[in-house]
């Protein structure tokens, strides 16, 4: 029953927060809103999400203490609200879900290269809008005797992660706007896509060595493409009309109605019903993950503010360009191969690069290459984790396959922050 209320409160804070985003209320009741439902979540969290929830909030709390013993003031709304409009965002995309049941009816599945590339420009287009949710659309779709082979998993735990390099849709860009403050997605939206574009290339090449033979795929046809494309629309007509809403006020207003408007007929009221009391639920552990990391970013800055101001300043590097981009595009890949989530990462180390006053876009664009790299390399990542559990594919074997695709994106993605920093930053 507590869990069932946590999807009410999350319904509360998407009402609350649009109130906040469009008419110009106080934040504050989505804030409590989604406080209590991720205090009604934390009994439910298991395994890797409980530990690293543990973390993140232990970590924020001793770093809390540390800044405060050493005479740092504290503001309720810098430790509490930081995230709020991301999350705001993330539960209206997950309604996106009510629009995507015909998504898998069709024709047969394509076979060979073309199976090959219609697969991957699903994954990439359909999971760039509707998320986590095309991996068992399409994963349900090709998979027999419930299960996956190679080659299929190697295209399903990597080309869906990629979405997040330029998706607007993406929970990776609502954290890249929220920790990379003045980020512009025109300016990187071609270096996303080129990043997305090689990934596809690399998996090609490697699926291609295994031999295309017997490869399914899943068949790409325009009417999938309808919500991905009238939303994009919509939201670019928001922004033209609009300027001042941002990215994410904008689609945490449009996802939902457009789900509405997409859904099928039948059974409307009972799928509404399940949005609210099992899938809003279903998010929570997402919810206290991105709430402790807002608290974690709160308590480094305050840490590192205390010794900035005791003469020791203390910022990770003494520039922000594309070697130091890179660097950090390393540490988001190697931590999150032994599970350390993204949002971790970006949490931890936007705080200590902030005084270098880096450009919004190279940073913003850095946590997107790191998100989307490190999800599709790690068998840890919230993705695989669910391709495991449902397709019965083992942790260690998604490792083995993705390790050189990893390094291979790594690189690919190095050149592409070095490419903006030339052309943007001069360095």
């Amino acid at each position: 029953m507590a869990k069932r209320w946590s999807g009410y409160l999350i319904l509360a804070m998407w009402l609350l927060n649009l109130l906040a985003l469009y008419l110009g209320a106080s934040v504050w009741p989505a804030a409590l809103a989604a406080w209590g439902a991720s205090l009604l979540t934390w009994p439910y969290l298991v395994g890797a999400a409980r530990r690293q929830a543990l973390a993140l909030y232990g970590a924020a709390l001793l770093l809390g203490l540390f800044a405060w013993s050493q005479g740092a003031s504290f503001e309720a709304a810098q430790w509490l609200l930081p995230n709020i409009n991301m999350l705001t965002m993330f539960a209206a995309v997950s309604t996106l879900n009510l629009a995507s049941g015909g998504l898998a009816a069709g024709s047969e599945a394509w076979s060979g290269r073309k199976g090959l590339w219609s697969t991957m420009a699903s994954l990439n287009l359909l999971g760039a809008v509707i998320n986590l949710s095309v991996l068992f659309i399409i994963g349900d779709r090709l998979e027999r005797g419930g299960t996956l082979e190679r080659r299929q998993v190697m295209v399903l735990s990597r080309i869906f992660n990629v979405a997040a390099f330029w998706s607007p849709f993406f929970v990776a860009m609502a954290v890249a706007l929220t920790y990379a403050p003045g980020l512009t997605l025109s300016a990187i939206l071609p270096f996303g896509i080129l990043g997305a574009l090689a990934a596809m290339g690399i998996t090609a090449w490697q699926v291609e060595r295994l031999g295309l033979e017997g490869f399914n795929g899943f068949p790409l046809h325009a009417r999938s493409l309808a919500l991905p494309v009238a939303l994009a629309i919509a939201v670019l007509l928001v922004k033209q009309l609009w300027p001042s809403l941002s990215i994410l006020a904008i689609i945490a207003l449009m996802a939902p109605l457009l789900a509405l408007l997409f859904m099928p007929p039948q059974g409307r009221g009972a799928a509404l019903k399940r949005q609210v009391r099992e899938r809003f639920p279903a998010i929570g552990g997402q919810l206290v993950l991105f709430l402790g990391a807002g608290l974690l970013a709160a308590g480094i800055h305050s840490a590192v503010s205390v010794l900035s101001l005791g003469g020791m300043d203390l910022p990770l590097f003494n520039h922000f360009g594309a070697i130091e981009a890179s660097l950090v595009l390393l540490v988001m890949l190697l931590v999150a191969i032994p599970g350390v989530h993204p949002i971790i990462s970006i949490s931890g180390l936007a705080p200590l690069i902030w005084p270098l006053n880096p450009d919004p876009n190279l940073l913003g664009m850095t946590f997107l290459l790191g998100w989307g790299l490190a999800t599709g390399t790690s068998p840890l990542s919230g993705s695989n984790l669910a391709l495991s559990a449902r397709y019965g594919v083992g942790a260690g074997q998604l490792l083995r396959w993705n390790l050189g695709y990893g390094a291979l994106l790594y690189l690919v993605c190095c050149l592409l922050l070095a490419g903006y920093a030339w052309l943007h930053v001069g360095i």
